[in-house]
């Protein structure tokens, strides 16, 4: 049995602000020791019901953050930054599962914990006229290859979201968001028997997960922050522009979505 597992640090327990999550902060060298812990679980529960075969896709900002020596070493990791997936670099459809660690809600939300969709560029994303948030544009990636999403771990609001799409989906809520820069965290070490609990589950149940993906065909809506994002933006080929601030694409197969999706934010973020 193969598991993917994509971690993200805004979702981690004892995490409260991007204090934690910048390396270029004090409190960094906390942050990514809580973050390490959350994966170490959550690749022990996997060991514990049997998987063989474990890739862990570090998936926060530069993508490196979690220290190769202190991950369970049953574990194989993926880090770098400039991954042409990104935070689901690695994924096919090789894997009988999938389960997102640290994660958080969709920008917009109220009292999620520094609550964003990839970066402060993006305001909203939709895909066929539905608000998606990080947890669903990589959920349907993993869809778009026949793998469920059995297990999320991340703030109350994020675990709130994501059953809106996965029902029946195992969850850890490890924290509460009391605004974007503070939170009501557990203990890690609470925090990490839950994840280790909870994964263990989803993967019981893999097989009653559907995999998360909506019929075709796409149509993708990003909206921007400020305008000249979208004028830099429509010179993608296949986008339109709608609105000032709003880019659309549109396609049957949802990878190719994603792959809009990525480039849009990637050039966005850097005007």
């Amino acid at each position: 049995m193969r598991i993917y597992i994509s971690c993200d640090i805004e979702g981690v327990a004892g995490v409260p602000s991007w204090e934690y999550g910048n390396r270029n902060k004090l409190d960094y060298p906390e942050g990514r020791l809580y973050m390490v812990g959350e994966v170490n679980a959550a690749i022990e529960g996997a060991l514990e019901e049997g998987v063989r075969e474990i890739i862990v896709n570090d998936s926060h900002a530069s993508m490196l953050n979690l220290l190769p020596a202190r991950v369970n070493k049953a574990a194989r990791l993926l880090q770098g930054e400039v991954k042409p997936w990104s935070m689901m670099e690695g994924m096919d459809s090789r894997y009988d599962a999938a389960a997102f660690i640290g994660y958080h809600s969709m920008a917009g939300t109220q009292k999620g914990s520094m609550a964003h969709t990839f970066c402060d560029a993006i305001i909203q994303a939709r895909v066929n006229g539905e608000v998606w948030g990080e947890a669903e544009l990589n959920g349907a990636f993993c869809g778009a290859y026949k793998t469920p999403l059995v297990f999320l771990s991340g703030d109350e609001a994020v675990t709130k979201e994501v059953r809106r799409f996965i029902p029946n989906i195992e969850t850890a809520a490890v924290k509460k968001g009391y605004g974007m820069r503070a939170a009501l965290s557990l203990h890690p070490e609470v925090a990490q028997g839950m994840i280790r609990s909870g994964i263990r589950k989803g993967i019981r149940r893999r097989r009653e997960i559907k995999p998360f993906l909506p019929k075709p065909p796409y149509t993708l809506e990003v909206e921007l922050r400020e305008p000249d994002m979208a004028d830099i933006c429509s010179r993608i080929p296949g986008t339109v522009r709608p609105a000032p601030r709003v880019i659309r694409f549109k396609n049957r197969d949802y990878r190719e979505i994603y792959r809009a999706f990525l480039t849009i934010m990637s050039m966005a973020c850097r005007v």
